[in-house]
């Protein structure tokens, strides 16, 4: 469930980049929040290397990765997102299917970004999308998602506000598992969680094991 403000904000575009620019003060804004994704992964890329923005929406987290010369392809299941990320991003290879079961080939990708979505997926869809995303990474290809995280002391009653007025149940329960062991029972590697804006988000790289690895 979710209050009446959250259908408002997807419809009315100002409301939604006004709870994002609030929302991303405390890692530093909104350009700053896009990057996050990229800015964990990039030095461990080669130049160019095809990407996939995951839940894509409007192309605006992928906008950092297509400046930086990557190869983004942009997945949603909302086609007037398709449609305003078209628009905004030229260059962004859009494709409209399930992130849950994403019609692309296998070993694709060097990198999958997830950028603030997936919380929006209940747990059984969630690690169905996780698996989904250890087939589309080419061996040794990287995973990083941003996503909520229960925030510290000092944050933490503005974030249950912020839930209560523009989340649904799925985010409150993706709270209250531990992401790192999830990827890590799919079959992720080398996983690396950073709590970021007083706890209040949470970064995670995680690595598809080469396929050597036993």
């Amino acid at each position: 469930m979710s209050s009446f403000l959250r259908p408002l904000a997807y419809r009315h575009r100002w409301i939604y980049d006004t709870v994002t620019a609030v929302s991303s003060l405390s890692v530093g804004g909104v350009a700053r929040l896009r990057r996050l994704g990229l800015d964990a992964v990039q030095h461990r890329l080669r130049a160019g290397a095809p990407v996939l923005d995951l839940c894509c929406g409007s192309g605006e987290a992928a906008a950092p990765w297509l400046e930086e010369g990557f190869q983004v392809t942009g997945l949603d299941i909302a086609p007037r997102a398709l449609d305003l990320a078209a628009k905004r991003h030229p260059q962004l290879q859009l494709v409209e299917g399930l992130a849950e079961d994403p019609p692309l080939p296998d070993g694709q990708f060097a990198a999958i970004q997830l950028s603030v979505a997936l919380h929006e997926f209940p747990r059984s869809d969630r690690v169905q999308l996780l698996r989904s995303c250890l087939r589309l990474l080419e061996p040794e290809g990287w995973l990083v998602l941003v996503d909520l995280h229960p925030a510290g002391p000092l944050l933490s009653l503005p974030q249950q506000l912020f839930c209560a007025l523009f989340e649904t149940d799925t985010a409150i329960s993706m709270m209250e598992d531990d992401l790192p062991a999830e990827l890590r029972e799919i079959g992720f590697r080398s996983i690396d969680q950073q709590l970021l804006a007083g706890q209040a988000l949470q970064r995670i790289t995680a690595q598809r094991p080469s396929t050597e690895s036993p």
